[in-house]
């Protein structure tokens, strides 16, 4: 782990299990926020990454926020189609090198 970094992942405890928050991505108004189960281990193998995703509802002070799943098929997967291309313009695939 290089020392010049200081990041610190954004972590929430759903369940009793830890996941870290990859990223958020606003489609039609609403947040849904990409979560991973939590490594301290910071070697990620990118074709080994999985993840879910959780609409972020803020409170009415926008203090806090919930996060709640979707439980409508066809969103999920818009939202996730908005994450993979996303992501894929976030880091391009080096094979195309």
């Amino acid at each position: 782990m290089s020392e010049d970094l200081d990041y610190e992942p954004a972590v929430v405890e759903l369940d009793g299990e830890k996941f870290e928050i990859i990223d958020t991505v606003t489609l039609d108004g609403r947040n849904y926020s990409a979560l991973t189960p939590y490594s301290e281990d910071d070697k990620l193998d990118s074709d080994e990454i999985e993840f879910i995703i959780l609409e972020v509802i803020d409170d009415e002070e926008g203090d806090e926020c919930t996060l709640k799943t979707i439980d409508d098929e066809e969103l999920y997967t818009k939202v996730g189609d908005a994450f993979m291309e996303y992501f894929s313009e976030q880091f391009p695939d080096d094979e195309d090198e």
